[in-house]
């Protein structure tokens, strides 16, 4: 209630009670009539900064990062081509990348389910351990890569879109969208292996993404110092688990970055050295470029920087991960490089997959831990 008003109620109620008490009350009120009234004043200064430029969208939208990615179930796979860039380099190979998925055409090959015609210029790195093949697109502005790669096929074929999309939007420092939402803003690409759900995205590629068939990033980049002298703890050695294997932690192992794909993860570091652990599986129904053990090693040789030739073959070695015959191979890049890198790894087949343990670094870190690494893979036990 205003406070005059409010005072004139009370002075009528005064009067009801005591009219002796209205004289008091009068004076009251006119010294609150004496009191003086709160001006709004209003003051000019000088402006201490420039004015901010025009804000340009069109140049904002060029520093986005985009990913354009095609689906294309195959059976119980599903067969992902995903390309991802700066906006200005998809924009140039739009046309060229919708073109390149409506060409793609199922094959006779068990090993090799797909085939495709690449456009003039592009090239293919072939396969790797995360990816069924990594296809080569040159730009004005270097290169960028369309990574593919394959998942089985689980559940609803609309849920299944939506889960890898909202993760996509993830990597791009995006929030999750409703499935509905992501369905209205797919599109449909006819192939002769029948039809791909194709959706582009847009934002800020995280600096870190994650290590899965759709991340974007090669396996082969070698791990990231990200792990400071004083974490260097020992930890205790006690088994782990994850839902479908158990093993123990050696000593000095500390936590890494696990995901869909990463089982299991552990960095390993002495001062500036560093090494990575990862334990991944693939469908075995990759194919030959997924269960072919020389395949992989000579894959991994590359990535340390050996030659790869027929006497890589050589180095494998028979090994037994819980009870079953699995290869391990160890792999030292030349001496006067630098980074000089080296990698243990051992694969297995077992049921639908196969199942990968590396690690892989500087090359006296790698080797320091040979006996740690052995020690792991005997302690595996699958449920």
């Amino acid at each position: 209630m205003p406070i005059l008003p409010g005072f004139i109620f009370m002075l009528t109620l005064l009067f009801r009670r005591s009219p002796s008490h209205v004289t008091l009350a009068v004076l009251l009120l006119g010294c609150l009539a004496c009191q003086p009234q709160e001006e709004i004043k209003s003051y000019t200064v000088e402006r201490t900064r420039p004015p901010r430029e025009p804000f340009v969208a069109a140049e904002v939208a060029d520093e986005l990062d985009r990913t354009l990615a095609a689906m294309l179930p195959l059976g119980d796979q599903v067969y992902f081509f995903k390309l991802v860039g700066k906006a200005p380099a998809v924009n140039r190979h739009r046309e060229e990348f919708n073109e390149f998925v409506a060409g793609v055409s199922k094959a006779d090959s068990a090993e090799q389910p797909l085939t495709w015609k690449l456009p003039e210029g592009w090239t293919e790195k072939g396969p790797s351990e995360m990816r069924l093949n990594t296809v080569v697109i040159p730009d004005e502005a270097g290169t960028i890569e369309i990574a593919v790669s394959s998942l089985p096929l689980s559940g609803n074929w609309e849920d299944f879109v939506a889960l890898n999309v909202n993760r996509w939007l993830k990597q791009l420092s995006q929030g999750e969208l409703p499935r509905q939402t992501i369905l209205n803003l797919t599109k449909e690409v006819k192939t002769d292996a029948g039809p791909a759900t194709v959706i582009e995205l847009a934002g800020v590629m995280q600096d870190t993404m994650p290590m899965n068939p759709h991340g974007g990033t090669t396996a082969a980049s070698p791990p990231a110092k990200s792990v400071p002298e004083q974490s260097q703890t020992v930890l205790p050695i006690a088994p782990a688990a994850n839902a479908e294997f158990t093993f123990d932690t050696p000593e000095g192992w500390q936590p890494g970055r696990v995901s869909a794909m990463r089982k299991a993860a552990f960095l390993v570091a002495d001062g500036d050295r560093q090494a990575e652990f990862t334990v991944i599986d693939l469908p075995a129904s990759g194919g030959a470029q997924i269960t072919d053990v020389t395949a992989n090693v000579q894959r991994w040789a590359a990535q340390v920087g050996l030659p790869v030739d027929d006497k890589l073959a050589e180095l494998v070695k028979e090994i037994d991960i819980d009870g079953m015959q699995g290869s391990f191979v160890e792999l030292v890049g030349p001496e006067g490089t630098d980074p000089r890198q080296a990698m243990l790894a051992a694969m297995v087949v077992r049921e639908e997959k196969v199942w990968f343990f590396k690690l892989f670094g500087e090359a006296a870190l790698v080797e320091r831990e040979t006996e740690n690494f052995r020690k792991f893979v005997d302690s595996v036990r699958f449920k």
